[in-house]
């Protein structure tokens, strides 16, 4: 009797929820990453325009990475210019025309259809705007960041 008991009890162990959750690792899950480097990169460029104004304009490689993927280091590269001022962020935040404002513009995640770019704009040691537009590799994308301010993404030939 005691034979079978134990026998119940390891049968029981053994196919209990969690012996049963231990499953083999996961398809590792591929998301698009800027200034990668891979052999089918798709290139993209970026613009920015004030007041219907290009006032930057970049271009960047985009790769299909697994998340897990040594390449994801792009995701530290940061994108920099300055303009002047005279524009006023979000109907709160007054800039004169003799001021610098200050953009950067970064990887803030990685997605299987697109990178998430996050984009600020400070003066003064202040942030006037901090705001992300989705880029999709292969398409054209265009978010209103404030009054008369846009973010383009397109593909590059």
């Amino acid at each position: 009797m005691q034979r079978l008991l134990s026998i119940v009890v390891l049968v029981l162990a053994v196919t209990s929820p969690v012996a049963l959750s231990q499953s083999p690792p996961s398809h590792v899950e591929r998301v698009w990453f800027w200034f990668g480097d891979c052999p089918n990169s798709k290139m993209m460029g970026m613009q920015v325009l004030l007041e219907g104004k290009s006032i930057y304009h970049s271009g960047f490689r985009a790769c299909q990475l697994e998340r897990t993927d040594a390449n994801s280091k792009s995701e530290g590269k940061i994108m920099a210019f300055s303009f002047s001022g005279g524009h006023t962020f979000q109907a709160s935040y007054r800039t004169s025309k003799s001021e610098t404002i200050e953009v950067n513009i970064w990887q803030a995640g990685a997605d299987p259809d697109g990178i998430v770019l996050g984009i600020s704009f400070m003066a003064r040691n202040q942030i006037l705007l901090n705001t992300i537009h989705i880029a999709k590799p292969g398409e054209s994308t265009e978010s209103t960041l404030d009054r008369a301010l846009v973010f383009k993404t397109y593909p590059e030939k």
